[in-house]
């Protein structure tokens, strides 16, 4: 693991251990945030999920649609290192067996998750930036978030449909198995992300245009 993405997994972990989030129960919310985290997540694809992943680590009593995609990010990001790291193992295992030859489908979902976790650090940036730089920089920071979210899940997809093309004999039935499972929780929890912050971005704007009607 390079030194730079371990400290990325490292700092971004360190966020939610010091919330004191990632051993607690959903059941420790309040029932407000409960309710705010699931209308937030009806809007997604993968409301269960999305229920499930975000609500040991959001704050017990915060509503905020901003934070909310931010731990969401977040979450995104961690999926894919994780999975990075994963089939980089593979890889690595296939050279070692002389499976080289046979090896072109990891190597390329291993670019392709690569990219994804260089564009998931960017869209965590990029939201930081959206309270930082004021309103008239806020549709470029939103465009620049959405562009990298759906770069994420075109790459997610590209690299299930190229694995799920390799043969069971050139890659192993469950190996082939754990990294399409790993890349396409990354898609889904992506596609969350995506969502949650679409409505945060549309609620933002509906808000602050309202402020300035003569």
């Amino acid at each position: 693991m390079d030194k730079i993405s371990l400290c990325l997994l490292i700092l971004v972990l360190s966020i939610f251990s010091v919330k004191g989030a990632l051993g607690s129960s959903t059941s420790r919310l309040h029932p407000r945030t409960m309710t705010f985290l699931e209308s937030q997540c009806k809007r997604t694809r993968y409301p269960e999920l999305c229920v499930r992943s975000l609500s040991n680590l959001v704050n017990t009593t915060s509503q905020n649609p901003q934070i909310l995609s931010q731990v969401a990010l977040k979450v995104s990001l961690v999926k894919a290192v994780s999975t990075k790291y994963y089939i980089m193992k593979v890889c690595k295992e296939f050279n070692q067996i002389n499976k080289v030859k046979n090896n072109q489908a990891a190597k390329d979902c291993l670019d392709q998750i690569s990219d994804g976790v260089s564009h998931l650090t960017n869209s965590v940036k990029e939201l930081q930036h959206l309270s930082l730089d004021g309103e008239r920089a806020f549709i470029w920071h939103q465009s620049n978030v959405q562009t990298w979210l759906s770069t994420v899940l075109t790459d997610a997809y590209t690299c299930m449909e190229g694995i799920n093309n390799s043969g069971y004999a050139a890659m192993g039935g469950k190996v082939k198995a754990m990294i399409k499972a790993k890349v396409f929780n990354v898609a889904q929890v992506t596609s969350n992300a995506l969502a949650l912050f679409n409505g945060f971005a549309a609620r933002h704007k509906a808000s602050h245009h309202g402020k300035h009607k003569p």
